[in-house]
């Protein structure tokens, strides 16, 4: 089964598509659940054909920082999806 979730690309700007690269990263954790991935692609560099990826041992981490930066914009939909996630694995 192919992914059919949108990786996006990331610029120098990094700071400024935090909010794209946790939804990537969201997705992609739980797409890999379902299809039994051990690791994700979450962000392309612009014009790079090169991926950041994270490893099945690194996705707790990352969703927990994920958690916070949706606890700080008070978007606790979204603190609902990554609990459930970080319960999953």
């Amino acid at each position: 089964m192919t992914s059919s979730r949108r990786i996006p690309l990331i610029t120098k700007e990094l700071k400024l598509q935090k909010f794209q690269v946790y939804r990537s990263l969201i997705e992609g954790v739980s797409e890999a659940i379902k299809l039994k991935k051990e690791e994700i692609k979450i962000c392309e560099v612009k014009n790079s054909n090169i991926y950041v990826t994270v490893s099945k041992n690194e996705w707790k981490s990352s969703l927990d920082k994920a958690l916070q930066f949706y606890i700080g914009r008070e978007e606790y939909e979204e603190c609902s999806k990554i609990k459930k996630l970080i319960n999953k694995l």
